[in-house]
């Protein structure tokens, strides 16, 4: 079948394909994605043993290592100490395995970035003919990095190095590699972007106002209307709200659902008018706007077109200087506001939003004036009360 032979001493080993039943391209073995295995004769036996790769060329290297060992033994020369042989595309197999293990607990979203950080890897690897994983140096890693096409001035960069440095950080732990070359590199730095702001009153009016006047079709301007009073009124997030179940909405009008991002269970209630306002039309069995036939990204990245395409006709920024992105979350963001403004706690908050308190005081305390005022007094009524003590101390004396 045309298997190549890699000949080397007085030890030949064959490498060749084992195709699968639906395999379309037997006659490219290169590039056949089916299991490499390897064929040679050992004490007058044949052996045939799984190269552990789909890779040729990770194939053909094995050969050629296990030839050139079989040679220097032959010769009495003692083989070169090698602490580990794993090649990148195992270490990568291994690794995506761990973190995809049920019992890790992780959620789908997850594991995306790893995946596709890995995979770069590996066409980086592919581009360089590097097999082991123990051939990447600093440099060589240094130079991957500059390949990236991350926005340098958005988080992506560093966020995508967290997760490179997690895969080698682990690969060294697993005692793949005898150090871990990726330590070396120096860290991107965080970048604070700005904080979205809440909208005014008025400014929600406008964007209700504006609906009608927008290119959505009728059906798309009725669900972005839904859509958007939902925000408003409950501060789901834009995920949770375009996938929000109809059986999350109880009789009462209270919702109750767990967060797409933290897991964490929320309970809060909606005005009568939002409710039934929702109860009127689902767009699928099940959701009120999740149409099941796309992709939930697909859904939620057309809910965000259409806050788009309504804040450009209501004439509301949407500039990232002015805490105009990502739109969706400026509902959010109000009603945080309103409802501490309210008088609500941050603990109340934090349980409505499915977030730490420390987290919604980092981002609203700005926004509440009477919080601030609460404080001032406290620590006067405590300055007050510690002059006193000190003025009683000084006349017993």
């Amino acid at each position: 079948m045309g298997m190549p032979t890699v000949q080397r001493g007085i030890m030949e080993v064959t490498v060749y394909t084992r195709h699968s039943k639906g395999c379309r391209i037997k006659d490219r073995l290169s590039k056949c994605p089916c299991n490499k295995w390897l064929s040679y004769r050992r004490g007058g036996m044949q052996v045939r043993e799984s190269a552990k790769t789909r890779s040729w060329e990770t194939a053909v290297k094995l050969a050629r290592k296990m030839e050139r060992e079989y040679e220097d033994r032959r010769l009495g020369i003692a083989p070169t100490p090698s602490v580990t042989a794993t090649t990148v595309e195992d270490a990568v197999a291994a690794y995506l395995a761990k973190i995809s293990d049920p019992k890790q607990s992780r959620k789908a979203s997850t594991l995306r970035k790893p995946q596709r950080m890995t995979s770069l890897l590996l066409e980086f690897c592919d581009r360089h003919n590097l097999t082991y994983l123990s051939e990447l140096t600093p440099m060589l890693l240094e130079e991957w990095r500059t390949s990236w096409t991350f926005d340098p001035k958005g988080q992506s960069l560093r966020i995508h190095d967290m997760v490179a440095r997690a895969f080698f950080r682990w690969a060294h732990r697993m005692d793949m590699l005898p150090r871990d070359p990726y330590e070396k590199l120096d860290r991107y730095k965080a970048r604070n972007n700005p904080q979205t702001m809440p909208l005014s009153r008025e400014e929600v009016d406008r964007l209700l106002a504006a609906i009608p006047f927008t290119n959505l079709s009728e059906e798309d301007k009725m669900h972005a209307r839904r859509l958007m009073r939902l925000q408003r009124w409950s501060g789901l997030s834009i995920s949770d709200a375009v996938t929000l179940r109809a059986d999350a909405l109880l009789s009462d009008d209270s919702l109750v659902l767990r967060r797409t991002k933290t897991g964490v269970s929320v309970t809060t209630e909606l005005p009568h008018d939002v409710a039934d306002e929702l109860r009127m039309h689902h767009r699928s069995p099940g959701y009120f706007f999740w149409d099941t036939n796309v992709k939930k990204e697909s859904a939620i990245s057309e809910a965000q077109n259409w806050y788009r395409a309504i804040f450009d006709t209501a004439g509301v920024s949407r500039s990232r200087e002015k805490g105009g992105l990502p739109s969706s979350h400026r509902f959010r963001d109000t009603y945080a506001v309103e409802f501490l403004l309210a008088g609500g706690s941050y603990e109340d908050l934090s349980q409505l939003l499915g977030n730490t308190i420390a987290v919604c005081e980092k981002h609203y305390s700005a926004f509440t004036p009477a919080r601030k005022e609460r404080l001032t007094q406290v620590a006067r009524e405590s300055y007050t009360k510690q002059r006193a003590a000190k003025d009683g101390e000084a006349t017993i004396q």
